[in-house]
């Protein structure tokens, strides 16, 4: 991606820097910043390595090849970033673009997200679109715009939206939670449920997934689903425990 190249040659770097009490360094271009206590950049940043496992701001954009939260991290500017892992809590105030996203903890994204790879397993939210070619979602998920990408899957284990869903190849599953839950025992939970207005894709294969509109070469409407409208090309295949208006074939 070539995200740090503004910390080479004509901006030099000012080494690293680490805040492990309460501390603020200034905007610029460094190797490397680790935040274990309270701390926050004044600016801009540029860098190869960010690190926050305390709690920890920047007030500007950040340009970063490496982002690793495991505390809580907040970013007012853009972000743009090869790697961003987040184990804790991370807000971003703008866009993101990264090529590798992993999330085990919860993200929120004020503007839209562009990656190669997406993976959640805790929490998501985005208000505008999430592009990506790979997208796995798990956990509870909120996209108030669009999710596009070449492949889409999801697991759901929380009430979830999206706002519309767009990919080659789409499959959404309920969670299984083993034969404790399937049971019906109260302290186990049962699998979330996912709201969209419109999924579109070459091959869509659902489950728990309530839409206005779903349209695909080759659909599977699996259990748990209420679909206004299916629109397909070629095959269509509708679960007992499913749901659906109208079905057309085009």
């Amino acid at each position: 991606m070539g995200c740090c190249d503004e910390g080479r040659g004509d901006v030099p770097r000012r080494g690293s820097v680490s805040i492990a009490g309460s501390g603020r360094v200034a905007g610029g271009a460094y190797h490397t910043v680790k935040i274990s206590g309270s701390g926050r950049v004044e600016g801009d940043l540029v860098a190869e390595e960010l690190r926050i496992s305390g709690a920890g701001k920047v007030e500007g954009a950040a340009k970063v090849r490496e982002i690793v939260v495991s505390g809580n991290g907040r970013f007012e500017g853009p972000v743009e970033a090869e790697v961003l892992q987040v184990a804790g809590v991370c807000k971003v105030e703008a866009g993101l673009s990264a090529k590798e996203v992993k999330v085990a903890g919860a993200l929120k994204v004020e503007g839209s997200v562009k990656a190669h790879y997406f993976k959640t397993s805790g929490g998501l939210k985005v208000e505008g679109d999430l592009e990506a070619e790979i997208v796995a979602l798990a956990g509870k998920v909120t996209v108030n715009g669009l999710l596009s990408a070449d492949r889409v899957e999801m697991k759901l284990e929380d009430s979830s939206f999206v706002r519309e869903i767009g990919g080659e190849a789409i499959e959404i599953r309920r969670h299984k939670g083993g034969i404790l839950e399937e049971l019906g025992l109260p302290f186990f939970r049962r699998p979330g449920k996912l709201q969209a207005s419109a999924i579109e894709g070459d091959e869509v294969y659902l489950e728990g997934t309530e839409a206005k509109l779903v349209r695909g070469k080759k659909v599977t409407i699996g259990p748990g689903c209420r679909i206004e409208r299916v629109e397909y090309e070629e095959s269509l295949d509708v679960h007992p425990d499913a749901q659906v208006g109208e079905e057309v074939k085009g």
